[in-house]
């Protein structure tokens, strides 16, 4: 009988080889990352599509089909990824019957690629050069901006193909088949995004630029002019690279456009040490330091410092962790100022000591009398996306009203007395460009579009109130094996 079980076996490999099927695996990570393995780049484009359509069908079917049917000629190996990724979008659509199960097409890919960069709210990426990092690598922080409840919110996977030697890792809107933001073995992308329309080969340059080994094959990518905005380029060969045209300024290219002061705020950062090891770079993409904020404690100083709330306040760490009650002081105390004061980065000369004391009464009042003991900034400040069951504590963010930036990019809309967070970051990744590249990455507010899945905002939730990322196990299968939560096998 086990030999009839294995001549079967054996034989419906053989007729599977004869007819080019392929075994592709997805592998979860304990967050929901699909890491798929495949031989080829369409049986990993057929691998997302299910993977996409499983996650966030209701965003992917809206971008799809909002951007209609656009017949456009594609290279024959982006029209075959193309073709792949709609088949495994329209299977899981056939497994999962339904009213909108309309199947895709190619022509609607290529229409929603034209329109995929718009999804990118500008970027605060940053390029440290070799001569600024410890083990003389380049190291990147890809760190696009966006809207937590955006259909255009960054989907994360990591495609293998070993036949064709590929190894990807980064991010793109549902309705992309790979990565346009991320890196391989050899080459780290990050895009500024653009309001304006893409070219009819926007798909081409993307993968011409995510799948690119050195920097001449990125620019000549680039010349395709197909992509608006500017990309920022970094190589395992050491080379950092704008194509804006800005060069690097001491070692370091960056670009940061949540509001002008967090470029500030990241330079000085960047300052502080000479060079910078890779477990540190994360300190500089998630850090809570409020932009000149040792200007307001020095003439706190002056005014009042035999008050013990001053002292408090001149004593805090200058940072908006999520846990810091002097950090909420500091907002509260900024806001009793009132408007135009309250929003100033500093002290203006016209602030008088007597609207300061006030103010000063007025927030350790608050503090005292009105809050929670021991409220901290998180007590005010949170993170929850729609269809959450409850908000979690945020650290750092832009709060323009009181004045308060951080390298840190989160967006607060006022919710009554809560100041919740909608946007900011959404997909940053860290990657050191060495032999063997190794990366961090963070999600917000996690994979999964399902309120009823684990991974709707997981990442918000346990990781980026603490400022840390998860590992990403780039081309280390081994050690992803010990951190799995499904594993599915697709034939192709």
């Amino acid at each position: 009988m086990r030999v009839l079980l294995l001549g079967l076996v054996l034989s419906l490999a053989s007729c599977l080889g004869a007819f080019g099927a392929e075994s592709v695996e997805t592998l979860r990570d304990t967050f929901g990352t699909p890491h798929i393995f495949a031989r080829t780049s369409t049986g990993a484009a057929y691998a997302a599509g299910y993977a996409q359509a499983e996650d966030r069908k209701d965003a992917l079917l809206r971008n799809l089909r909002g951007a209609g049917n656009e017949p456009t000629l594609l290279s024959a190996r982006i029209q075959a990824i193309v073709e792949a990724f709609c088949a495994g979008i329209n299977r899981y659509l056939s497994e999962h019957a339904g009213p909108d199960n309309t199947p895709v097409t190619p022509a609607m890919v290529a229409a929603f690629s034209r329109r995929a960069f718009m999804g990118i709210h500008g970027s605060n990426d940053v390029l440290i050069g070799p001569s600024r990092t410890s083990n003389g690598n380049v190291i990147a922080i890809l760190d696009p901006l966006g809207g937590w409840n955006d259909d255009g919110r960054p989907y994360e996977m990591r495609w293998y193909a070993s036949d064709e030697k590929l190894a990807l890792s980064g991010v793109a809107p549902p309705g992309i088949p790979f990565p346009i933001i991320g890196h391989n073995a050899s080459v780290a992308i990050g895009w500024s995004g653009s309001k304006d329309t893409a070219g009819p080969r926007a798909l081409e340059q993307a993968w011409a630029m995510i799948t690119a080994r050195s920097l001449t094959e990125s620019q000549a990518a680039l010349r395709m002019g197909q992509i608006p905005g500017s990309a920022l380029v970094g190589t395992a060969q050491g080379e950092i690279y704008d194509s804006s045209g800005r060069v690097p300024d001491q070692g370091i290219l960056l670009r940061q456009r949540s509001v002008p002061q967090a470029e500030a705020g990241v330079r000085q950062l960047l300052a502080s040490q000479n060079t910078w090891p890779f477990g540190r770079v994360a300190d500089v993409a998630f850090s809570t330091a409020v932009y000149k904020a040792e200007a307001w404690q020095a003439r706190l100083v002056k005014v009042a410092p035999e008050l013990p709330f001053v002292r408090m306040l001149t004593g805090w760490s200058r940072r908006s962790d999520a846990t810091s009650v002097e950090a909420l002081a500091f907002y509260l105390f900024k806001m009793a100022l009132g408007q135009p004061e309250a929003s100033a980065l500093e002290p203006p000369d016209s602030l008088s000591n007597n609207r300061i004391r006030a103010a000063l009464r007025k927030a350790q009042d608050q503090v005292e009398i009105e809050l929670p003991y021991r409220a901290d900034y998180g007590t005010i400040f949170r993170v929850a996306r729609d269809g959450a069951l409850q908000s979690n504590p945020a650290g750092g963010g832009t709060v323009t009203e009181a004045g308060m930036v951080t390298p840190r990019a989160i967006t607060f809309e006022r919710r009554g007395a809560v100041m919740m967070g909608s946007g900011g970051q959404t997909a940053t990744q860290i990657v050191e460009l060495s032999g063997v590249p190794r990366s961090v990455s963070i999600l917000v507010p996690g994979e999964s579009d399902s309120p009823e899945s684990g991974h709707f905002d997981d990442q918000a939730r346990d990781l980026f109130s603490k400022g840390t990322a998860k590992p990403s196990y780039f081309g280390d299968r081994k050690e992803l094996e010990k951190h799995l939560s499904s594993k599915k096998v697709l034939i192709f």
